[in-house]
């Protein structure tokens, strides 16, 4: 790995230096040797940031302080497939519910690429689909634990802003 491909992994990952640091539990000066001379990069930590930037890639949970929506299990998975057009409706509904209170309170940066949208510490990712549509997969936050009923406003809003960016993206 050179030291563009790790910070290209990092960028994709969405990850700061000390962020990654912590997640392959090393010192943050151990990160900066590693662009210094990318030689140095152990074995188990080149691996886990490739795995980690597969799963990304495919939209799937792969840190461990997010919170995965809907996946926690295949037979889960397999059911929330099956409820596409019910996840539709409730998306329709839920996107009214945000118009109705005037759009989102904050405006969130949507990545389509990246499939993540952000907003301060929060992170919220999301599959995209094949009918142009999305389902969110992840949310975490950087500065305290996630909490799905205290955010909840705020994660509407998210989803909102990501069918925003999408229906623009389609009118392209």
């Amino acid at each position: 790995m050179t030291s563009q491909e790790l910070q290209d992994y990092l960028d994709e990952l969405g990850l700061t230096q000390s962020e990654a640091a912590r997640l392959l539990s090393v010192d943050v000066r151990t990160i900066r040797r590693w662009f210094e001379d990318p030689k140095q990069i152990s074995g188990p930590a080149e691996q886990a940031l490739r795995a980690w930037l597969r799963l990304q890639r495919l939209g799937l949970a792969w840190r461990p302080d997010g919170l995965p929506i809907g996946e926690d299990e295949p037979k889960e998975l397999a059911k929330q497939i099956a409820l596409y057009r019910q996840q539709a409706i409730q998306l329709v509904t839920l996107l009214q519910k945000v118009k109705s209170r005037n759009g989102p309170a904050a405006p969130w940066q949507v990545d389509l690429n990246a499939r993540e949208a952000r907003l301060g510490p929060m992170r919220v990712q999301f599959y995209p689909l094949p009918n142009g549509g999305f389902s969110p997969a992840t949310y975490r936050r950087s500065d305290r634990a996630p909490d799905m009923i205290l955010d909840g406003p705020l994660l509407e809003d998210a989803y909102a802003c990501i069918a925003a960016e999408i229906t623009k993206q389609k009118r392209k």
